[in-house]
C-alpha cells in the first residue's frame, strides 16, 4: 500500500505508441529489519515516508486516485522495467485505489 504525492503524463522516448501515468508514491509501511550501521553502531531507519517513481502503462494520462490517497499498484511488467545505477525504473499495468478508515 503506497501514498499518492503526484502525478503526470508519460510518453515513451522510444515508442510513443506507449503512455501512461508516471506516480510518485509515499511508502506507507515497511517492516524490515536492516539492521545495524556497521560504522556507527545504530539501527538502520526503514523506508517508511520516502518516495519513489513509477509509471502505470494505461494509455491514460490521469489516474482518477487525489494526493494523498492510497493505492495498490497491479500487475508489475518486468520486461519494461529495469535499473539505471541506483535508480530503478518500475512499470506496472493499473493501479486500484483501496479505502483507509480513518481512525
Amino acid at each position: 500500500m503506497f501514498r499518492l504525492v503526484s502525478q503526470r503524463p508519460y510518453v515513451s522516448k522510444k515508442d510513443p505508441n506507449e503512455k501512461g501515468v508516471t506516480l510518485t508514491l509515499q511508502i506507507t509501511k515497511d517492516d524490515t529489519d536492516y539492521g545495524v550501521d556497521k560504522k556507527t553502531g545504530f539501527k538502520r531507519d526503514n523506508n517508511v515516508l520516502n518516495t519513489f517513481d513509477v509509471t502505470v502503462l494505461n494509455d491514460k494520462e490521469r489516474i482518477d486516485i487525489q494526493k494523498g490517497d492510497y493505492l495498490r499498484l497491479l500487475d508489475f511488467v518486468p520486461e519494461k522495467s529495469f535499473v539505471i545505477g541506483f535508480d530503478l525504473i518500475l512499470r506496472f499495468k493499473d493501479v486500484e485505489k483501496i479505502n483507509v478508515k480513518k481512525q
